[in-house]
């Protein structure tokens, strides 16, 4: 427990370092000011997405470059070296990852408390961030692990998030009914933004114990069998 402890801390350093978590707080602040200039009707229809953008895409493309930071300056290789298995690596920097979709999601879900007065249950919406960071890191690190640099990786990302937030234009509109919501569902990013909303909407409890299993066994899945193969080769290369 104390050596993961110190990666923990040594991945939280690096994104200090790498000014990962300055970038990644003004992104928070514009956040806020949008949520602060919105009527409260507004703000509460945006808090989840906001949050699932921080918690998902955001978290995706601090841990992206952090990895090529690491990879270019050739500090990841020593990690290979320590006396600790890479499942505490990547867990190590998952929990970075965690850690700054928390910390977003008190700064934005406080701004609508504060200046909407808009409550909810924090203790839930960490738990759903943590599963919102989990499956979304593990789509994204099979796109980190097969890009060259950090631009082809946002190239590949964008791609795949423009099909991930269809979804979350389609069931508003009504072009996908309620009752194929399921379908929607698979899109992370809307399974993400459906728990968010859920505390702050009745929606139904199936669909939601969907999302949460769903986000688990993509994260659980991919992380184990994807990205545990690919990480250590792929990081040493030059």
């Amino acid at each position: 427990m104390i050596r993961f402890w110190r990666l923990y801390k040594g991945e939280i350093h690096r994104l200090f370092k790498y000014k990962i978590i300055f970038f990644g707080f003004l992104v928070s602040i514009i956040w806020i000011i949008i949520v602060a200039l919105s009527d409260q009707t507004t703000a509460q229809a945006l808090v989840p997405t906001l949050i699932v953008m921080d918690a998902g895409m955001m978290s995706i493309i601090l841990l992206a470059a952090s990895f090529f930071f690491e990879k270019q300056e050739g500090t990841i290789k020593t990690l290979f070296v320590t006396p600790v298995p890479l499942s505490w690596i990547l867990l190590a920097k998952v929990a970075s990852a965690m850690t700054s979709g928390i910390l977003s999601m008190l700064l934005v879900a406080g701004s609508a408390w504060i200046v909407h007065g808009i409550a909810t249950n924090l203790l839930l919406m960490g738990i759903y961030v943590l599963f919102i960071v989990a499956g979304n890191t593990a789509i994204g690190y099979v796109f980190i692990l097969s890009s060259k640099d950090f631009l082809s990786m946002l190239v590949k990302l964008s791609m795949v998030l423009i099909l991930f937030y269809i979804p979350s234009m389609l069931v508003p509109l009504g072009i996908i009914p309620k009752r194929l919501e399921f379908i929607a569902l698979i899109s992370p990013v809307y399974s993400g933004s459906f728990l968010i909303e859920s505390l702050y909407s009745d929606l139904p409890t199936a669909q939601i114990v969907f999302a949460i299993v769903y986000l688990g066994v993509v994260s659980t899945t991919i992380y184990p069998f994807v990205v545990y193969k690919k990480y250590q080769k792929v990081a040493v290369q030059g």
